[in-house]
């Protein structure tokens, strides 16, 4: 009889586009709805309804947390508006000049930036639109959106994005004559903005200002969106990505390409972390520091995103940064959805550099910032079941007014808080982990020649309150051969320390499944097999 130990199980996360067999013992195999932190695999932290009563189909949401309050801004097809959470009132802020409702689409989506503490957000469709501050620099929810200042008429852009104290348009539309003439490669950036106000002049033939226009037209493809990395304004069309450096007079801007063949998937596909970009990109998940573009995802789960996207809706993909947690989110459509919205996320942590994966509520778009905990309490007494069933500390209150994703759904009408409870709303959540193609034998080396007896898996395992997790052993004689489960076996660390099991085969895997309202960790876990020899022997 021999313990073959598996630790640091979180090291590494999910990979799915290299066969089993050939992992190192502590890389899974297959998964959904964890978390990889610590070196240890956690169950994915649930999410709850905020701000209820959502008044219209949520598209976009972005937060803009001032000194004097918290504000929640919600985008539809046609209206906007914002959630103020000292009042926990939602307030219409459409505009209200001709014409009136917006065009938005849920394909394309809207973008937002905020320049000087005034938020800006634009859709493609309509003129960008601005939520102006009162007199004591802070949004007023009396206040509606208005059509940019001094831009120009019949010009929409794709995206606009903040950059030093210039606004920046990408990808133009004029539609001043009989059809619309696109610009999918034009750069348009205003004069600079004074403080708390958005750009007076976007007039680029005005030799006194600094507004101006440029075309990238080293590639054929169109600007999707962009994002300021540093002193640098990064520029990402769908074939290519290009740096915005500020010069000074006259030129105000230079423009160099840093890649020609690399760009982004969609808009809202790009995030910033630690001086980097994440993006989504045209084949891959990928990296940009400013000097080089490097690509994440190889021979560990590109395969899988890029055969599971549904690529008649993958303009609807997006990213968002959950800064509290270190991980990137990588959202998108796959067939599985009905309503065609994101259900699927891979997320990537960049402290550790592990991928694991999750569902999501069929979500148009997601935002980051604070908002109460629906399921926190206060006393112990309010705790439910009880406040043993807790994993952090007993003290903890920091999950009441943390930054946190803040989930858009247009399919249910909903926005949800994530890093709520355990539950998928008010559903159960699945999550699992499992590690098929073990070979190693008694002595602990790789022989998928002989054939083990497994007779105990010991998991090194927290399980909030008094509860159990499922764990099944597979097999199989040959790698064609499918993997044969063995029933779930319960286990409570509370009152086991190992599953006793019974099963065998050349190679073997391990499963471990939740399905209650809790939360577990698993930082590693021991096999207890012997060697059966390489003939004679059959599986039980």
């Amino acid at each position: 009889m021999a313990l073959i130990p598996v630790d640091n199980v979180g090291q590494v996360g999910i990979v799915k586009d290299i066969n089993p067999w050939q992992l190192p013992p502590n890389v899974w195999s297959d998964g959904n709805n964890v978390r990889a932190e610590h070196g240890a695999i956690m169950k994915s932290p649930g999410y709850a309804e905020v701000m209820a009563t959502c008044p219209i189909v949520p598209l976009y949401i972005t937060n803009l947390n001032t000194p004097a309050d918290n504000y929640w801004i919600v985008a539809g097809t046609a209206e906007i508006h914002v959630y103020k959470e000292s009042a926990d009132t939602w307030y219409d802020i459409t505009r209200t000049t001709t014409p009136g409702d917006y065009s938005a689409t849920a394909e394309e989506n809207w973008t937002s930036t905020v320049i000087g503490g005034v938020l800006v957000m634009t859709n493609g469709f309509d003129d960008p639109q601005f939520w102006a501050l009162d007199a004591t620099g802070e949004p007023d929810v009396t206040t509606v959106m208005t059509d940019l200042t001094a831009w120009p008429t019949d010009l929409e852009c794709y995206s606009m994005r903040a950059f030093r104290s210039f606004l920046v348009a990408l990808n133009v539309t004029d539609s001043s004559g009989a059809s619309d003439e696109r610009f999918t490669r034009k750069v348009k950036w205003s004069t600079e903005a004074a403080t708390q106000v958005v750009p007076a002049d976007w007039d680029e033939t005005d030799a006194t200002i600094d507004a101006g226009e440029y075309e990238l037209a080293d590639t054929r493809g169109g600007i999707l969106d962009g994002m300021p990395l540093g002193d640098t304004f990064m520029i990402y069309k769908d074939d290519s990505i290009y740096s915005m450096t500020y010069v000074g007079t006259p030129f105000i801007f230079s423009f160099r390409q840093l890649s020609p063949s690399v760009g982004a998937l969609t808009k809202n596909c790009i995030a910033e972390f630690e001086d980097k970009h994440f993006f989504f990109g045209n084949g891959d998940i990928y990296i940009n520091d400013g000097r080089q573009v490097k690509s994440i995802l190889p021979h560990k789960i590109r395969d899988y995103v890029f055969s599971f996207i549904d690529g008649a809706q993958y303009k609807k993909s997006f990213v968002v940064a959950d800064y509290g947690n270190t991980e990137m989110w990588a959202c998108f459509p796959t067939p599985e959805s009905a309503s065609n919205q994101c259900n699927k996320a891979v997320v990537w942590n960049w402290t550790n550099g592990a991928f694991t994966i999750r569902d999501i509520p069929d979500l148009s778009h997601i935002g980051y910032g604070s908002i109460a905990d629906p399921n926190a309490f206060t006393t112990w007494a309010a705790a439910i079941p009880t406040w043993s069933s807790a994993l952090g500390w007993w003290s903890a209150t920091w999950s009441t007014v943390e930054n946190v994703l803040v989930m858009a759904s247009l399919t249910d009408t909903k926005l949800y808080r994530n890093a709520s409870g355990n539950k998928e709303d008010t559903s159960l959540m699945t999550s699992y982990v499992e590690r098929t193609g073990m070979s190693n034998t008694a002595q602990n080396n790789p022989d998928q020649t002989v054939v083990k007896r497994i007779k105990a898996i010991w998991p090194k395992m927290q399980v909030s309150g008094d509860n159990t997790v499922n764990v099944y052993v597979g097999t199989q004689m040959s790698t064609e051969e499918a993997v044969s489960w063995t029933s779930a076996y319960t286990f409570n660390p509370d009152t086991q320390s190992k599953v006793s099991c019974r099963a065998s085969g050349k190679l073997y895997g391990v499963k471990f499944e939740s399905t209650g309202d809790f939360d577990w960790r698993l930082d590693g876990y021991t096999v207890e097999l012997e060697d059966g020899g390489r003939r004679g022997s059959r599986s039980y």
